[in-house]
Parts: C-alpha cells; sequence; structure tokens
C-alpha cells in the first residue's frame, strides 16, 4: 500500500488515542490490545503504530502466544496460568473487537516494514496502512493521549 497521510492535519482531537508499539513482548503487546480495545469501547479514535516485533508478531498472526518475558521469572507461568483462569481475552481478541467498533486504524512505520524484510503484500492484510513516521507524527501531533509501548 502506498505511504499516505492519515488526515486531520495534526488537528487537537479530543477523541484521538495513539499508541506507538514497539515491543513484541506478550505482556506488552496484550496492553496495546486492551488500550485499543478500552478506548475505542469508549468513543476514542485509535491509531495503532507497529514497529519491530510489535510488527513482526502482527504480520506472523502471532498475538496469542501468551508466553511472557524471561524477565517475570519464576512468575511468568503462574501469571499465565491465572490469566488463562480468569478467562482473560486474548489480545487478538481483543485487537478483533477494537476493529469491529470501527475506531481502531493500524499502520505500519514504513520503514520498519523495509528493516524487517517485508513487503506490501507481507502486511496489507494486516493493517490499514504502511505509513511514514514523520507524517504519521505530523498527523497525530493534536492528539490527546500519545503512548509508547
Amino acid at each position: 500500500r502506498p505511504v499516505r497521510p492519515i488526515g486531520g492535519g495534526g488537528a487537537v482531537s479530543d477523541s484521538q488515542f495513539v499508541i506507538f508499539a514497539h515491543s513484541g513482548d506478550y505482556d506488552r503487546l496484550y496492553q496495546v490490545a486492551t488500550l485499543a480495545a478500552s478506548a475505542a469501547a469508549i468513543g476514542e479514535d485509535v491509531q495503532v503504530i507497529l514497529f519491530f516485533e510489535a510488527l513482526r508478531r502482527f504480520v506472523a498472526d502471532d498475538l496469542d502466544d501468551t508466553a511472557l518475558p524471561a524477565s517475570y521469572g519464576d512468575e511468568g507461568p503462574a501469571l499465565e496460568a491465572r490469566m488463562k483462569e480468569a478467562r482473560a481475552h486474548s489480545a487478538g481478541d481483543l485487537i478483533d473487537t477494537a476493529r469491529r467498533t470501527g475506531r481502531l486504524k493500524l499502520y505500519a512505520c514504513a520503514a520498519q516494514v523495509k528493516f524487517l524484510g517485508l513487503t506490501a503484500a507481507d502486511v496489507e492484510d494486516i493493517v490499514d496502512e504502511v505509513i511514514s513516521l514523520p507524517v504519521f507524527l505530523r498527523e497525530t501531533a493534536g492528539a490527546r493521549t500519545k503512548l509508547f509501548i
């Protein structure tokens, strides 16, 4: 897909919720998904731009591998078990839920697509647009909420 502006001209928006998703660790992907779904559910316009391992996990359709990073140590498997017992929605299900609201747009950073050796065909069914970071920054300059995860 061509790189193109997302509209809005960077105007201040009371409902623009932006997430810069960088990490492929499950806890962080899960946080991206819960924030996106929750913000979309309350009427926010959610824009998530994907970088590095987050982009790779989305492209690989690997959002639901619940293995937590080694930094959790021995607590990781117990936390995973508690999440499963609590029937926590999967990251993939939460992203799907947010998409169904019509308020979530996913973007791939154009440079990251190149750096990861991906093609337009690799990302076309995953993201709404491939966009350059400067254009994305300009177009989301007025967002009320910006998070880097």
